[in-house]
């Protein structure tokens, strides 16, 4: 036998299952959230100024939060085998935040809710598929 057949190829990096995909989409689309997130409250603070010391707070909070999912994100696109378990742990903040909201007020705020938690339940399902647990390498 020859030496090329023997030889196994390493996988293409560019390819990346679907699964692997839709989990990187909805960590794209958490980040947008939470930065949203995170400039109403800076928003709504600047014009409350009864209260300074707790929009400040939630800001930072919001915007280290979304910097760590921002991370993961980044982490997933390069096949980092490290973001898996911090994107589960924000798969399971989003099931706390969809169920929440659920409860909240209003149909629009049913509806984010319902989303949400849906991009939780779909999140969790596509980092725990075994495509996804193949294809992150490093």
């Amino acid at each position: 036998m020859s030496e090329d057949v023997d030889r196994v190829e390493p996988p293409d990096s560019a390819a990346r299952p679907a699964a692997l995909m839709v989990a990187i989409a909805i960590a794209a689309l958490e980040t947008l959230g939470a930065t949203a997130y995170a400039i109403s409250i800076g928003i709504a603070g600047a014009h409350n100024l009864s209260s300074v010391s707790v929009p400040v707070v939630e800001l930072v909070i919001y915007v280290v939060f979304a910097l760590g999912i921002g991370l993961c994100t980044r982490a997933l696109w390069l096949k980092r085998r490290g973001a898996r378990t911090p994107f589960g742990v924000v798969q399971l903040f989003a099931l706390v935040v969809g169920y929440t909201l659920m409860q909240g007020d209003g149909d629009l705020v049913h509806r984010i809710g319902w989303v949400v938690l849906g991009a939780g339940v779909v999140g969790i399902a596509t980092v725990l598929s075994p495509a996804v647990g193949e294809s992150l390498t490093t």
